[in-house]
């Protein structure tokens, strides 16, 4: 029987062995709040490349779809502190999506805290959709979904920015509940163990020698990105028939 929640975590490339003690951490904290908890790593290594971070999009949209009251998604490289609290008790009158700010001062999308509502359903989708629109300058991060988040959520009034306790990535001294150590000034506080660094330098190696490049902006993105969650929820129910379907719904559908 489902729980009110769903946690869930994705990491391919060499990630879901680099940060696999985060990953741990974070099915401690949901099985001491008795929320289910979900990590995808399949395939191993995805020709999505960076770009494999767009999954948690229509992810997010597909257990919205199957029910969950809640659902959450976290980074593979974020820390769940053993003291962190329940994560319901940042519910607002009239907020649907809580969010942090990261060391960018823009949203940060390694954590992402969601209340089911047709609203918030509506605001995801209109991300997905525009996964392929030009982002202005203010919005835009490089590469991934993080700037179409910045740049659709940002001022919805669905969204409540949360304390940097919640998504930190930025301050190595705050006291902090998710410790989130992303590319910037949390990176070099995650020592790597020998196997870990192993597995980073596999990555990268994958990373520089494929020649193929799915950005959002490609013919096949859409294609590539609905392989890419057909394989990585293959055998969980959790995400509903939106993923058993196999396609990336557009709103167009």
């Amino acid at each position: 029987m489902k729980t009110r929640s769903l946690v869930f975590s994705m990491g391919f490339n060499g990630y879901q062995r680099i940060y696999a003690r985060n990953i741990e951490t974070q099915r401690a904290y949901c099985a001491r709040h008795g929320m289910d908890y979900e990590f995808l790593d399949r395939p191993f290594f995805t020709p999505l490349l960076m770009e494999c971070c767009w999954l948690k999009v229509p992810l997010i949209l597909a257990a919205l779809d199957e029910g969950w009251p809640w659902v959450v998604y976290i980074d593979c490289d974020v820390e769940v502190r053993a003291d962190c609290p329940d994560l319901h008790s940042l519910e607002r009158p009239g907020k649907h999506l809580y969010m942090a700010t990261g060391y960018s001062g823009r949203l940060n999308s390694g954590v992402i805290i969601v209340k089911n509502s047709p609203e918030v359903r509506a605001l995801f989708q209109r991300i997905l959709d525009g996964a392929q629109k030009t982002l202005p300058p203010e919005d835009n991060v490089g590469w991934g979904e993080n700037g179409h988040i910045i740049h659709f959520a940002k001022n919805s009034p669905l969204l409540e920015i949360i304390p940097p306790q919640w998504n930190n990535n930025h301050d190595p001294a705050l006291a902090d509940y998710l410790r989130h150590y992303s590319a910037g000034p949390m990176r070099p506080l995650y020592a790597p163990r020998p196997i870990e660094k192993a597995w980073a330098l596999l990555g990268k190696a994958y990373l520089k020698a494929s020649k193929w490049r799915s950005a959002p902006a490609s013919d096949k993105f859409f294609d590539n990105l609905a392989a890419l969650q057909a394989t990585a929820t293959r055998g969980t129910g959790a995400f509903g028939a939106a993923m058993r379907d196999g396609g990336v719904r557009l709103a167009a559908e």
